[in-house]
């Protein structure tokens, strides 16, 4: 029996090697606050005090107390790796500094994976079922050069991870064979990438502008895989994530209300094996304050390329402040449609501050 054994296994073919999933990181989320979510995603020219906005840290150098949020959200729908399930608590920090400057920082999730596929190679089938995800995290340094006028820098970095479970069967010209060490998992590791981002937000009377840009990020991947028994392997490659942009406006008409705008845009993205085109997020949203410490929020977006070609999602939402402005709850919801698809996202944070 031992002889069999081993005659089995000196003939088996190699066993496959890593196999990236086939849509690469998942499906994405633009990191926003709850506030900026019930208005379409405009966020890169609103000024906030008391949040902070990964898009453009430029809009918190206006805050004057150390602050703390926490966000988290659940979401229903057509897209497997997030129907049902909670999003990834995310939580950003707010620190004012002598000479008008502002420590900001944030973490928040960007992408999740569930994914499966039917594999057929170098001697094997089986099934490979994939689940994992990437998220953001930021630190910036904001200053206020004067009361019209901020600017910030600081970095912009992913990591995270996708589990691969295999289960493989030799095959060969008489057919199938006999399992032999046929069953493995590949944990493969993003280790942080940072980029640099810079932002700027002018306050011209009425009318904000904001503008930020993020650079080229590279990182390497650490696969491990460890099979049934107690053999395990170790390779590694790098990955890179390109560079994004986003510009924005907001528009006071009265004291009251705002409208605002953002353009969101990326370049083409290679991870994986897999390609998600260059494209646009475009959002419109406008907040109305309507009385004791409560805003109304509405807004809209569309994706034009990027991971959800041709997406279409109205939101709404309400803020409240308490403690004399000290602490505020914030809550969004939205409907997301593509391809004959549709999401449905529901998003609350806390914050709160020195008073």
């Amino acid at each position: 029996m031992f002889e069999m054994l081993l005659l089995a296994a000196l003939s088996a073919p190699e066993y496959p090697g890593f196999v990236p999933p086939p849509s690469g990181m998942g499906s994405e989320y633009l990191p926003s606050t709850v506030r900026s979510a019930g208005m379409g995603g405009v966020s890169t020219a609103l000024v906030s005090p008391d949040g902070f906005s990964m898009s453009n840290p430029a809009t918190s150098a206006w805050s004057t107390s150390t602050g703390v949020t926490w966000t988290a959200g659940w979401r229903a729908g057509d897209d497997d790796a997030w129907d049902g399930g909670m999003r990834f608590p995310s939580v950003s920090v707010l620190f004012p500094l002598p000479w008008n400057a502002v420590l900001s920082a944030g973490l928040s999730e960007r992408s999740r994976l569930l994914d499966a596929s039917t594999l057929y190679q170098d001697g094997y089938r089986g099934s490979l079922e994939w689940e994992g995800g990437l998220n953001e995290a930021c630190a910036a340094f904001s200053l206020r050069a004067s009361d019209w006028l901020a600017f910030s820098l600081g970095g912009r970095g992913a990591f995270g991870s996708t589990r691969c479970s295999a289960s493989l069967t030799e095959t060969g010209p008489g057919g199938s064979g006999a399992p032999v060490n046929t069953q493995y998992v590949d944990e493969a590791k993003f280790m942080p990438c940072w980029g640099l981002q810079a932002g700027m937000l002018m306050r011209l009377g009425r009318v904000d502008l904001g503008a930020s840009i993020l650079t080229d990020r590279g990182g390497r991947i650490d696969i491990d895989r460890d099979y049934a028994g107690a053999e395990e392997e170790s390779s590694s490659r790098n990955y890179d994530l390109p560079g994004e942009v986003n510009l924005g406006a907001v528009v006071r008409p009265s004291e009251w209300l705002s409208l605002g705008a953002d353009l969101h845009s990326r370049k083409t993205m290679h991870l994986l094996d897999s390609t998600v085109p260059d494209g646009s997020v475009v959002g419109l949203g406008a907040e109305a304050l309507v009385s004791g410490g409560v805003a109304a929020r509405a807004g809209w977006t569309s994706t034009d390329g990027l991971w959800r070609d041709g997406a279409s999602r109205w939101t709404g939402g309400l803020g409240y402040r308490f403690a004399d402005g000290a602490a505020g709850l914030d809550f969004s919801i939205s409907r997301e449609t593509w391809d004959g698809s549709g999401e449905t996202s529901v998003f609350v944070s806390l914050w709160s501050s020195e008073s």
